[in-house]
């Protein structure tokens, strides 16, 4: 545990154990050291300029797709596609294929675990597309089970939008057996994560998931 506390500044400078990383993360040394470099050599618009300043940012910008794009195993590096934060990715989702795709009585499925960035924005959806959310609830083990899966996921469902791990519970969401079920009714699966991709490999063509929304820290 100490070796790991040296890669973190502000661990060095009190002695504490953070436990909030749920919602903000401290930073490494690697990556305080990285947002410096860029700052101090290449800061400049991406994409909005001919000068050579401008064009080294837009390098490390699209590089940064393409680590981005090997790091969970996406087919191609154009389906990277940046934002301000998970929150606002959901939101988008919810906003332009939720609103642009749903009609009166389609079916959008969640969990009951999600976060408010996946919840909010799906009542908002049905509110105004006049479609039914349906909840996935947890058993005494705080696990979605089987049985919940297969009951919830139906033809009529159009989106289910999960987390892969609660940020509350720390349960780990069988989402390979959800997004396998809703692909066989027709529906699409955006999955949430914000809490797996520090900890786990997450590979999207073996998942074979539609969005996978994560935030950077």
């Amino acid at each position: 545990m100490n070796e790991l506390k040296k890669d973190f500044p502000i661990l060095q400078n009190r002695d504490i154990a953070y436990l909030d990383s749920g919602a903000t993360t401290q930073k490494p040394y690697s990556v305080i050291d990285g947002i410096k470099d860029f700052y101090e050599n290449y800061n400049a618009n991406p994409h909005r300029g001919a000068y050579s300043l401008s064009i080294e940012a837009t390098t490390m910008y699209e590089n940064t797709r393409d680590k981005i794009a090997k790091f969970i195993n996406a087919k191609h590096s154009e389906e990277i596609i940046f934002s301000k934060n998970a929150t606002e990715s959901l939101n988008l989702l919810a906003y332009s294929y939720g609103l642009g795709n749903l009609k009166k009585d389609d079916e959008i499925v969640i969990s009951i675990m999600e976060h408010h960035s996946n919840l909010v924005p799906w009542q908002k959806v049905r509110d105004i597309t006049n479609a039914k959310l349906n909840y996935m609830y947890i058993n005494e083990n705080y696990e979605i089970s089987d049985e919940e899966i297969e009951n919830k996921i139906t033809k009529k469902t159009k989106i289910v939008a999960i987390t892969h791990v609660s940020n509350v519970l720390g349960t780990i969401n069988n989402i390979e057996k959800i997004i396998k079920l809703a692909h066989k009714n027709g529906a699409i699966v955006i999955v949430d994560a914000s809490q797996s991709i520090p900890h786990m490999r997450i590979d999207v063509q073996k998942l074979d998931v539609d969005f996978l929304v994560f935030s950077r820290t």
